[in-house]
């Protein structure tokens, strides 16, 4: 049963993968949406977008992470997937507020 969740679980995450565009047209549309690594799991949400990163707090706001676009796979209109898998985040975590004061 496990096994079957699983499966059906890494098949979701590359159907919605193979369905984002490749490109975010619009960085300001991402703000409030839900971020998820390459595996699927959820990171947090986009807190805000500067020049060069995404923003993310995660639920509660007790981690941070500030994150370059091209980490960015893409973004349905409802989620934002990364290329990397949560483990990978580790060096984009910053502190309480870092990132954050410099973004308008």
């Amino acid at each position: 049963m496990v096994r079957a969740h699983n499966s059906y679980m890494l098949s979701t995450v590359k159907f919605m993968r193979q369905n984002m565009a490749d490109s975010v047209e619009n960085w300001e549309s991402l703000v409030q949406k839900t971020v998820r690594s390459s595996e699927g799991n959820l990171i947090g949400n986009v807190d805000a977008v500067d020049e060069n990163s995404i923003l993310v707090s995660t639920e509660g706001g007790r981690t941070r992470y500030k994150i370059p676009k091209h980490i960015v796979q893409g973004f349905d209109g409802h989620q934002v997937s990364l290329n990397v898998q949560k483990t990978e985040l580790e060096r984009f975590k910053g502190a309480e507020t870092e990132g954050f004061r410099e973004v308008k």
